[in-house]
């Protein structure tokens, strides 16, 4: 990719990713737990993306895995920082397969869902400083 679509990619993920955050505060608040901690981490994804795309001027690899991403953007990451974003691979799953909902609708209860979205947030603005 040349500077410009470097920096037209890096946009468009940054904004969408930036934008799903907010979507996540919006279905926090309307009791939609599930979506909420899945749309933190499609969140991640993306800022993720935006720094795969900063660091290597080359397309976001077609993956959701959070750790993957942040392996292969090249970024120095902390042992911690990849646990939690391993941790929340949890929410991407959770929100994709139906026949998991009934453990995810006991679990994902607003407690814990506004408990791990705040942990979502806290990564997302370590990760946005990174870009």
């Amino acid at each position: 990719m040349d500077a410009e679509q470097v920096k037209k990619a890096i946009e468009y993920w940054q904004d969408s990713a930036e934008y799903d955050l907010d979507v996540a505060d919006v279905l926090l608040e309307k009791g939609k737990y599930h979506y909420s901690l899945f749309f933190g981490h499609l969140s991640l994804e993306k800022i993720l993306k935006a720094i795969f795309v900063k660091f290597t001027s080359e397309h976001a690899p077609i993956t959701h895995s959070l750790p993957l991403l942040a392996q292969k953007s090249g970024l120095n990451i902390d042992p911690l920082h990849l646990e939690k974003l391993a941790e929340f691979m949890e929410f991407y799953l959770g929100g994709r397969y139906p026949r998991d909902m009934e453990m995810v609708y006991k679990k994902f209860d607003r407690s814990f869902t506004k408990k791990k979205l705040a942990e979502i947030k806290e990564t997302f603005q370590w990760l946005k400083k990174k870009l």
